[in-house]
């Protein structure tokens, strides 16, 4: 029994019968060696959906440190408008800004709010680049690159500008709708020109506010932008 063979016939209607005889061990082997390229396509197919796995992971991870890394580049760019805005002020003067703003303001007497001031709103819908300012006497224009942040569709909305005065109060800026109303697929150069309000003088402004809504009203952009970082 130690010797004894398989026999396997192959018949065909066009030729004769051929026989081979083959031990037990090659199919052993034969079978065996199936159930181990099965195992190895299962264990790859494993390691395969792992290695997925662990890549989508990642890059969640990755996308999440970059969102951080915007947010903390934003604190840090506005902690920076913020220092040079502090700088720009006469020390003497800021201790009685501040010092007028913790104490009671009279009734004709704006008051100082300094967070209304620094304030700033960006949905990251869209970008402002390179604005400028010029002041003329009672004339007065500022330009701006209005820039599409979405990728998948076009932007529409409507630009207002406030001059921020020295006092902290804001004072509104009639300018003409039609130069800042927008509607970009991609990027825009956008200019107005306008007669300061009355009373207001250049050296009264500290800066100019800027702010952006969309067709909804609702505000997708705003800050204030230092005189003295805008002059051209």
């Amino acid at each position: 029994m130690s010797n004894s063979k398989y026999s396997v016939l192959f018949m065909r209607d066009d030729t004769d019968v051929k026989r081979y005889r083959l031990s037990p061990f090659w199919l052993r082997l034969f079978f065996f060696s199936q159930i181990f390229m099965l195992l190895c396509a299962g264990g790859g197919m494993y390691m395969g959906l792992r290695g997925w796995w662990q890549n989508a992971e990642l890059l969640a991870q990755k996308k999440n440190l970059e969102q951080r890394l915007v947010d903390a580049e934003v604190r840090l760019e506005r902690l920076g408008n913020m220092e040079k805005i502090l700088q720009s002020y006469d020390p003497k003067e800021l201790q009685a800004l501040l010092s007028s703003a913790s104490e009671e303001t009279p009734v004709n007497q704006p008051s100082l709010d300094l967070r209304k001031i620094f304030s700033r709103v960006d949905t990251r819908q869209v970008g402002v680049e390179n604005l400028q300012a010029r002041i003329s006497g009672s004339k007065a224009s500022v330009s701006f690159e209005l820039n599409n942040m979405q990728t998948t569709k076009s932007m529409a909305g409507v630009v207002d500008f406030a001059f921020v005065k020295k006092n902290g109060e804001e004072v509104t800026i009639k300018t003409n709708k039609n130069d800042l109303t927008f509607q970009i697929q991609r990027f825009k150069r956008i200019r107005t020109s306008f007669i300061m309000p009355n009373g207001v003088k250049k050296e009264d402004v500290f800066g100019i506010r800027l702010e952006i809504r969309d067709n909804d009203g609702t505000v997708i952009f705003s800050e204030t932008y230092p005189l003295y970082n805008i002059l051209a």
